[in-house]
């Protein structure tokens, strides 16, 4: 037995090896891949003949008895159960371990169902057998009929790879879907948004659980911002997860599918990680520059063999869970080092939403680390977006007619986070979002300063000529919506925009101010 990887199951069991290619689904194989690595290597030797001999491993079937705890158990993975050269006998043989062990579910996929149907009353069909067939096209839903025509109690589908378009399907009798594109390296094949979309509606028709799996590579993926995408991710499948901001993983072969869920300023969030009575959420535990893996797994060494030593902090949310906002990372390497306990401590601040946890996060930093001014700018600027969005907000409250306060100006917000002048912030911004990789990455290391940066990309501007009109002092921009200003805000075409009372403060700026600020007239400005 070998713990699994793949997202709708735990572990997996393989009494067979080998296969042959039947369908256009199986042109990218990743058994045949795992079986090509591991043929020449001496610790898997149950994989020397190669993936096109099918093998049948006595030795194998005794394995689920020593199984002790309880377990959803994928059998073949790297082959097929009713693949032509297994025996009935050998078939048997491995329902009669599974009809001896009820304290485990099994999971048999395959797409020889006609197999399925031939052999059904020779097999005895316990309760904790789920017998699945392959669907990754129209073609292949014909699978279906046999799979139905079958004495197994329950029957599901695995839409997996999903490499054509599915336009209808019988669900009548089956009590899970599976749908997942393709992964892998070469030439993968796309799955489309539409397809994933019709096979989730289809499920809803027949009212059978739905399990999403992956969108197989990114670039299948219609959300570029899939958090799910990230190695780090809780529920991290390749190309990411998520069908328009949602997880959808019902998986009736487990006691409980359930996703934990925490409530915060009310809304609702994915729990990471669940230890030591300490919950976190990707928001706030990807919000800093992640730990890279070699460091990582350097820290979880060292605190397996000393601990931890700084308490993590946590703050409590009104429904009583204790939120990690500072030590998400000795919380993973805890997790990992399989410590008993960790020393934690509860801060107490009266937060009104996540990005007030965000900046606190971002201070907090400066407190216990001592920071050269290019790293303070650095980590202050990862609060760019939050607080363009309290921008955006004020922006949008002076727009309903409310009180507001002049608009935010996001470099003298970063500058003050960072205890440096506004123009070091604007300079550095101007080099991460103009400069060429390299340059970036030589101010980064400290090869170049933020000033010198900054030059060679205006050196590097092409010179534009001098018109007439240019030597015209430009007249103040002066919005009179809301809905524009915002685009202007989010489109970097100012820098901020001025909630005023009256014009006459504009004449009161300079022209270096009347040229980076937008300004917008409201009667109720203070």
């Amino acid at each position: 037995m070998a713990e699994s990887s793949i997202e709708w199951t735990g572990e997996v069991w393989n009494p067979t090896t080998g296969c042959t290619k039947i369908s256009k689904e199986c042109d990218f194989c990743y058994a045949e891949t795992l079986t090509n690595r591991w043929k020449h290597n001496p610790s898997q030797p149950k994989y020397k003949a190669g993936f096109d001999k099918l093998v049948m491993h006595k030795s194998s079937l005794n394995i689920p008895y020593s199984w002790t705890k309880p377990t959803t158990v994928f059998v073949n993975s790297m082959s097929d159960l009713f693949h032509k050269d297994v025996t009935l006998e050998f078939i048997q043989k491995v329902f009669a371990v599974m009809n001896e062990t009820p304290q485990h579910t099994y999971q048999v996929l395959t797409k020889r169902d006609h197999l399925v149907k031939r052999y059904s009353k020779d097999l005895n069909w316990t309760d904790n057998i789920w017998m699945g067939v392959s669907v990754g096209a129209q073609s292949s839903t014909k699978r279906i009929d046999n799979l139905r025509g079958c004495d197994a109690k329950h029957k599901f589908l695995s839409v997996e790879p999903f490499i054509e378009e599915i336009t209808d399907m019988d669900l009548t009798g089956i009590d899970w879907v599976i749908v997942g594109g393709e992964s892998g390296n070469g030439d993968i094949r796309p799955m489309n948004k539409e397809w994933v979309v019709r096979a989730k509606q289809l499920c809803n028709k027949y009212k059978v659980p739905f399990f999403f799996k992956q969108w197989g590579v990114a670039k299948n993926n219609p959300d570029p911002n899939d958090p799910t995408i990230h190695k780090a991710h809780r529920y991290h499948a390749k190309g990411g997860c998520m069908l328009d901001g949602k997880l959808y993983q019902a998986n009736p072969t487990i006691e409980d599918d359930s996703v934990p869920m925490i409530k915060l300023f009310g809304s609702e969030y994915f729990i990471m990680d669940e230890a030591y009575d300490l919950n976190t959420i990707w928001e706030l535990k990807s919000y800093l520059p992640m730990m890279d893996e070699d460091l990582l797994a350097q820290l979880t060494k060292d605190i397996k063999k000393n601990g931890v030593n700084d308490p993590i902090l946590y703050w409590l949310t009104p429904e009583g869970k204790k939120l990690v906002i500072e030590g998400q990372t000795r919380l993973t390497a805890a997790i990992s080092a399989r410590k008993k306990d960790v020393p934690t401590k509860e801060i107490k601040e009266d937060f009104t939403n996540l990005d007030d946890i965000k900046l606190w996060m971002i201070k907090h930093q400066f407190q216990r680390r001592n920071l050269s001014s290019l790293e303070r700018i650095e980590l202050a600027y990862h609060s760019k977006e939050t607080i363009e969005k309290a921008a955006r907000e004020n922006l949008s409250k002076a727009g309903k007619g409310e009180d507001v306060n002049n608009a935010i100006d996001t470099y003298d917000e970063i500058a003050k986070l960072a205890g440096v002048g506004r123009t070091s912030v604007v300079r550095y911004s101007g080099v991460v979002n103009k400069a060429s990789e390299s340059l970036v990455r030589k101010m980064r290391n400290g090869e170049v300063s933020i000033n010198a940066a900054y030059n060679k990309i205006k050196e590097e501007e092409p010179v534009k000529p001098i018109k007439k009109t240019q030597a015209i002092e430009p007249s103040p921009t002066i919005v009179t919506n809301i809905e524009r200003a915002m685009k202007m805000l989010g489109k970097d075409e100012v820098e901020a925009v001025l909630i005023i009372k009256d014009k006459a403060y504009i004449d009161t700026l300079s022209k270096q101010q009347k040229k980076k600020f937008a300004f917008l007239k409201m009667e109720n400005a203070k």
